[in-house]
């Protein structure tokens, strides 16, 4: 794991408005071994498939720790063939 290699995401926690970040950290080949999956999410950039993610797994904002871009997926091909637009292919993964 390299540091600048941290995505930051950030949510609104309350009504209020205040907000709360999280540093998602870039695995380097071979490193998941280490850490347990949580899903795979697709979509047309980062954040898109971090909020698939948040909102098909319980938890899943105070259990992602880490995350893999995985090239040329072919659900995310089949997405670009129906939609005609780039998808991306993101595994996310928690500490095990």
């Amino acid at each position: 794991m390299k540091k600048e290699n941290i995505m930051t995401m950030v949510k609104t926690t309350n009504a209020d408005g205040s907000k709360e970040t999280k540093g998602i950290y870039q695995l380097e080949e071979g490193e998941e071994q280490f850490y347990g999956i949580l899903g795979t999410g697709y979509g047309i950039n980062f954040v898109h498939c971090f909020s698939m993610g948040h909102k098909n797994k319980e938890n899943f904002w105070e259990r992602v720790f880490a995350y893999r871009i995985i090239p040329n997926q072919d659900h995310a091909k089949l997405l670009k063939k129906a939609t005609g637009e780039d998808y991306l292919s993101v595994e996310f993964y928690e500490l095990a």
